[in-house]
């Protein structure tokens, strides 16, 4: 049926729901509350389904206010071990498109944000009037952005006061931060927050993963600053420049890791190798017991995985608890005291955003850090013009195809300049919101932008060569606000 009766829709999703565990368990899981497999992380078999065949077009029509009365009342009911005769949609996130999930999220943030600012108002009697101070006002100098940042943040007696909207002020710039601010600041902070030369980190993967140093046990405050600043990002909507491999966010969501989970490949392989291993002699040729010895400031240390590990050889028989114990211990055992408390920081700021638990690990990272991929067809398809341009227009045709004959590393400039931030939410830059608005005639002016509202205003450049030359200049030379 199109329209399949209302009683039949509780029938329906159970139905998807079972499809659904299976296709990603491989029929090796469980199905948890939210209909996520909880099997371990090593399927070997390709999926019947991917999850996003199972989206619903259908919940797409329906009002996010009632997707966040849906979501607040059947969470009443789990946190209040309620009997769950009801039928919840959001008790089924893999029906969800993700951008649907961002929306949900957005706007449970937002109602904090308004439940905080309002319950920190004061009363004047004398004029009968009620102040509402509805923003957490972050005013730093950009020479010292990270210096600073972490100094006004350690002088909030209450995470509360971080619940609030936040606004960025640069001192010595007009701009006033309508989110533009928001978003270059975080692009920028990340540059320090995440550096891998930092003894926060751990350097054994370069620069193209960011992970903990299970050796820096000597700076929890600096773990829960960065677990802080995630949740920040996370709360006001902003995209963040980090390499967090998959695994960081499934520990996130607090799902179970397993060998697929392993962040070094070469030692995946061999403990794949190790389990793959058909012949009898596991002890003889692979020699190795339930311990693991690594160097830290040039000093051997050594860790046993279990009770007399050192004097007990992995054999056919025991080598698969010893790689489930070994994954164990290099994902959670050895950077628990570091991972505590950065989960510490992000839990001040993220403690009443419940709609996070829906997402998906994958769906996750779009949400911290967005998508590299970069569609400007999709974008082309997707932007508005204002001020008299279209499609047809002589500046804008060039505009287009100047997107496309630049460097990569040119089109996240380009991007960082217009939007504040050089990756793709949720969707794709298809997804994104995107104006060209003219800004003028044909002038030796440089094209300026709006990254609050994502407008670029473009000139009326009469030859490509001098929007080449233009544009070019204004992304590399811009940095800073005018009107925001």
């Amino acid at each position: 049926h199109r329209h399949p009766p209302r009683q039949a829709i509780p029938v329906i999703v159970s139905v998807l729901r079972w499809l659904y565990a299976v296709s990603t368990t491989n029929g090796g899981g469980e199905i948890d509350d939210y209909g996520a497999g909880i099997g371990g992380g090593n399927n070997v078999l390709s999926p019947l389904a991917e999850p996003k065949d199972f989206y619903s077009t259908g919940l797409d029509s329906i009002p996010m206010t009632s997707l966040y009365k849906d979501h607040a009342v059947y969470m009443h009911a789990l946190n209040n071990e309620m009997p769950r005769s009801s039928f919840f949609l959001t008790a089924h996130p893999f029906l969800f498109h993700p951008s649907k999930k961002r929306e949900l999220l957005h706007l449970e943030n937002e109602v904090d944000m308004y439940r905080t600012a309002t319950e920190s108002s004061s009363y004047d009697a004398e004029t009968q009037e009620t102040t509402i101070d509805a923003y957490f006002v972050l005013e730093i100098d950009r020479e010292n952005l990270f210096e600073q940042t972490l100094e006004k943040l350690r002088e909030v007696d209450s995470a509360n006061e971080l619940r609030k909207k936040l606004r960025v002020v640069f001192r010595g710039e007009a701009g006033v931060d309508a989110g533009g601010l928001t978003k270059e600041f975080f692009q920028l902070l990340s540059e320090d927050l995440f550096d891998v030369g930092s003894s926060l980190w751990s350097g054994r993967y370069g620069e193209t993963v960011t992970w903990f140093n299970a050796d820096c046990t000597w700076d929890d405050g600096g773990y829960e600053m960065v677990g802080l600043l995630v949740g920040l990002a996370l709360y006001n909507g902003v995209l963040l420049d980090v390499n967090f491999p998959h695994t960081f966010y499934r520990k996130l969501l607090g799902l179970p890791l397993g060998l697929e989970d392993m962040i070094d490949e070469d030692l995946k392989r061999s403990l794949g190798q190790l389990l793959d291993y058909e012949a009898d002699d596991v002890e003889n040729v692979f020699c190795v017991n339930f311990e693991v010895t690594w160097r830290n400031l040039g000093q051997e240390q050594t860790v046993e995985l279990k009770p007399g590990g050192s004097d007990m050889p992995v054999t056919n028989e025991n080598r698969e608890e010893y790689v489930l114990l070994y994954v164990q211990w290099l994902l959670v055992d050895s950077i628990a005291h570091q991972w505590d408390a950065f989960q510490l920081g992000i839990v001040k700021i993220m403690e009443t955003s419940s709609t996070l638990s829906l997402f998906r690990p994958e769906e996750l990272e779009l949400l911290v850090v967005g998508t590299p991929d970069l569609d400007w067809y999709a974008l082309q398809n997707n932007v508005t013009y204002e001020g008299g341009y279209d499609d047809n227009s002589d500046v804008i045709k060039l505009f287009w195809i100047y997107t496309q004959s630049i460097e990569r590393d040119t089109q996240i400039n380009l991007l960082k300049f217009v939007t504040g931030c050089g990756r793709a939410p949720i969707g794709g830059l298809g997804a994104l919101p995107f104006l060209i608005q003219r800004a003028g005639p044909d002038s030796h002016e440089l094209p300026t932008s709006h990254t609050c509202f994502n407008i670029l205003m473009l000139p009326d450049y009469t030859t490509y060569a001098k929007l080449e030359e233009k544009l070019g200049r204004a992304i590399v030379e811009c940095e800073g606000f005018g009107l925001e």
